[in-house]
């Protein structure tokens, strides 16, 4: 339900998988500038924002099962992706 409810506001798979993404690299980055006072608490920081990597790679994957199946969401795309090509030829032809 919750994945349905996602789809029909048009949340691209894309956004769960840089959700993935940022979660590994804000991970690291929190425990690569940890505290020298207090170095156990970043640590901690760090492993509970990793761990919400899985959790997005598994949201990516069910929108992106969504997307597959509906064919509308799809054609709708494909417009936009046209729509957008043209506009920037138009831009390069100024």
């Amino acid at each position: 339900m919750f994945l349905k409810l996602l789809h029909r506001l048009h949340v691209p798979s894309d956004a769960a998988y840089a959700m993935a993404a940022a979660s590994i690299l804000g991970s690291i980055a929190v425990w690569a500038t940890r505290n020298e006072k207090n170095p156990a608490n970043a640590e901690r920081l760090g492993i509970f924002i990793g761990l919400w990597a899985p959790t997005f790679m598994i949201i990516g994957n069910g929108l992106h099962v969504e997307e597959a199946q509906s064919p509308q969401l799809q054609d709708e795309t494909d417009a936009l992706a046209a729509n957008a090509k043209d506009a920037a030829q138009s831009l390069g032809a100024l």
